[in-house]
């Protein structure tokens, strides 16, 4: 019976990425492992439980999310965000947070989690929880 259920869950993965544009290495992305996980989860093991419960809170979260997003125009800067986030940012931008987290006396990843932690200082306790992870340099 549970085998059952895998199968329906992954079917509705699939459909859903295919409607959203997305494929497995996004997927990969959103649950922190390699595209070659996914897609063993996807033809014959079974996908682990929490990560299971991360993709239908992405399943759920993200049209609303996109849909009510207003893209920001900030030369220089690129953001990605779904459940994670990703900035890209113009070299120069990059080397001028350099300088100022370094004559703060920190790394500019610190910089940034602080910034972001000062932001979420007024959400509502759920958002509080989450885990924010920057990549090095």
């Amino acid at each position: 019976m549970q085998g059952d259920a895998q199968a329906e869950f992954k079917s509705s993965v699939k459909q859903w990425l295919k409607s959203h544009g997305l494929d497995y290495r996004w997927v990969a992305e959103q649950c922190g492992v390699s595209e070659i996980t996914v897609r063993n989860w996807m033809s014959q093991k079974n996908i682990p439980p929490l990560k299971q419960q991360l993709l239908e809170r992405v399943m759920v979260q993200l049209p609303a999310m996109q849909g009510s997003a207003e893209r920001a125009s900030v030369p220089g800067v690129s953001v990605n965000a779904s459940l994670s986030l990703t900035i890209h940012l113009a070299p120069e931008m990059y080397n001028r947070l350099a300088e100022r987290a370094l004559a703060a006396g920190s790394t500019m990843e610190q910089m940034v989690a602080q910034a972001i932690t000062q932001l979420l200082d007024d959400a509502p306790a759920g958002l509080k929880t989450r885990k924010v992870i920057l990549p090095a340099k």
